[in-house]
């Protein structure tokens, strides 16, 4: 779905950085469908970019993977950003200046693409969060049925995560899909909508004014 959603078409040359791309599957569904993308993948954790550098060996030649703190890092100039499943581990004061950042790294008429669970109201939000945890299993078990990604990898992942929430390490903040577009709106987006959800999941689109607006 992420890759439909990218404004290119398939043989367009363009610029993405994938922002806390974990094992970089997303990065791995561009660049395989768009063969004249080149793109920046961006974590701060070793063992995830470890997974990352190896699944994107094929396309080494269009793709840096990069040791960085989103919170803070440099994002450079590009056509096309996106993130998945990372926003939750930023602070809500944090993400005024991180959706600003990454609308001064687009170009005009650029894309940001946002993937991430989101909080719901407190009257359906359990049910619905334990409705999303399901949907999540099937999908995993779906991608590893399809070869799309392992058991092993899975795993591999899930354990990183448990041994990190032991440690205080792994720290996760509930933002709403309205909070999400109204700060990026204030960071200066020009267009900004939710365009897919599915129980607590959500998917975000923005874009940056043209050079013409």
């Amino acid at each position: 779905m992420l890759v439909e959603l990218i404004p290119f078409d398939a043989d367009d040359a363009f610029e993405f950085v994938d922002l806390g791309c974990g094992t970089a599957e997303p990065s791995k569904r561009v660049l395989e469908h768009f063969r004249r993308a080149t793109g920046t993948c961006i974590d701060s954790e070793p063992a995830m970019l470890a997974l990352a550098r190896r699944k994107l060996t094929p396309y080494s030649d269009r793709i840096e993977v990069r040791e960085a703190d989103l919170t803070h890092c440099d994002i450079q100039p590009c056509d096309l950003v996106f993130s998945a499943k990372t926003m939750h581990h930023v602070p809500p004061a944090g993400l005024p200046e991180l959706f600003a950042r990454v609308a001064g790294a687009l170009r005009p008429s650029g894309c940001f693409v946002l993937y991430d669970a989101m909080s719901v109201g407190p009257c359906w939000g359990a049910r619905v969060r334990q409705q999303a945890a399901h949907f999540r299993q099937r999908h995993r078990q779906d991608a590893v049925a399809s070869g799309v990604a392992t058991q092993q990898e899975i795993d591999a992942r899930v354990e990183y995560k448990r041994a990190m929430k032991a440690a205080g390490q792994d720290v996760e903040y509930e933002h709403s899909a309205e909070a999400m577009s109204d700060a990026m709106s204030e960071a200066g987006f020009a267009e900004v909508a939710v365009v897919w959800r599915m129980f607590a999941d959500a998917i975000l689109l923005a874009f940056t004014p043209n050079k013409d607006a």
